[in-house]
């Protein structure tokens, strides 16, 4: 009998300090974008989450490419939201972003304006955690700048 008590109690033991989280974090690949200008610059005039301003910087350093000889551009972000609701038997998270860019020509006396917003979302349903839920979160959130980029890439 002791035996058995042994063995329950070190199964419950190992399943409550089991730590596997069951969502995988995405990492999107994003494509480079060209701008026919000489100068890029990023403003954001909203707080935005930490793993939002990382995705959104890393981005823009690294594929948002200027290959002109004259002009600039600036890149706005006006707007972010992020909620969480509970749905049935779990929670959901949506995302919102909204910006404008503005492409400048000096010598040509040209002006472009972009506006657009991108959004996105992500659930999870039945038994989780909350580190399962944070990363379905920044899941969320990496979509939103893949969708920002094919988005903007669209539009150009």
């Amino acid at each position: 009998m002791s035996k058995i008590i042994i063995l329950l109690s070190t199964f419950i033991f190992l399943s409550c300090s089991a730590n596997e989280s069951f969502v995988n974090p995405i990492k999107p690949e994003l494509e480079i974008i060209s701008f026919d200008v000489v100068q890029k610059k990023l403003l954001i005039t909203k707080d935005l989450p930490d793993n939002v301003l990382k995705l959104l910087n890393q981005w823009f350093d690294n594929k948002v490419k200027t290959d002109g000889f004259d002009g600039a551009m600036i890149f706005t972000i006006s707007d972010y939201l992020e909620e969480t609701s509970l749905i049935g038997e779990g929670k959901r998270v949506d995302t919102y972003l909204s910006f404008d860019l503005v492409l400048t020509k000096p010598t040509m006396s040209q002006k472009k304006i972009i506006k657009g917003s991108v959004s996105s979302y992500g659930t999870l349903s039945g038994n989780f955690s909350l580190s399962d839920f944070d990363t379905v979160i920044q899941n969320t959130q990496a979509d939103l700048i893949l969708r920002l980029s094919r988005d903007l890439k669209s539009k150009i």
